[in-house]
């Protein structure tokens, strides 16, 4: 993609967004210059620590809205994102969205994580569940030597948490990125 495309891909992602959103509620964030910041920019955050190879899979599991997923799957063009989420209303939503954008290398499944049995080069889950319950829940979808990508709010509790399962499940911390989306925001952190 040259940057006029990507230009008129987030235009794209916006307008479906908040078309879609008006139907069904899926966050409470409705105005295009707040999406831009809060959803599209903080879903980016990783491809300025990570750069995802072309050809690998990313399983993005239980974020509403499509976030992280399609900004990310429109940034990577050559990598297969795969959303897996339980609740049809935002299946459905996530996948007309994907459609409209014309996403060739996205898809959303509807199923619980414990009953799917793919395995991935990277699971993302952003501003979900809490460690304790995401970690066990998820980690037989990652293939062995790749990533976790925990978008989280900082949380002294939580990281010492997830340095507790990290040692149970055999997982190493590589990288704890720290930001803010603007100047007021919470502090946010990337885990790989």
């Amino acid at each position: 993609f040259n940057l006029l495309n990507l230009y008129y891909m987030w235009k794209d992602l916006v307008r479906v967004f908040i078309e879609k959103n008006s139907q069904l509620n899926l966050s409470a964030i409705r105005d295009a210059e707040w999406i831009k910041i809060k959803h599209i920019n903080d879903s980016i955050e990783l491809n300025k620590i990570l750069k995802i190879e072309e050809w690998k899979s990313v399983c993005d599991i239980w974020t509403g809205g499509g976030f992280p997923l399609l900004p990310l799957a429109i940034s990577n063009p050559n990598v297969k994102f795969i959303w897996i989420d339980a609740r049809r209303k935002k299946v459905d939503a996530v996948n007309d969205m994907i459609q409209k954008l014309w996403l060739k290398n996205a898809v959303c499944k509807r199923s619980r994580i414990e009953d799917f049995d793919e395995k991935f080069d990277f699971i993302t889950a952003r501003a979900v569940a809490h460690v304790d319950k995401l970690i066990p829940r998820s980690y037989k979808l990652l293939k062995k030597g790749w990533f976790f990508v925990l978008y989280k709010q900082y949380d002294d509790e939580e990281f010492s948490d997830l340095e507790n399962l990290c040692k149970k499940y055999k997982l190493k911390i590589i990288k704890k990125h720290k930001y803010c989306l603007f100047e007021w925001d919470i502090e946010r952190v990337i885990y790989l």
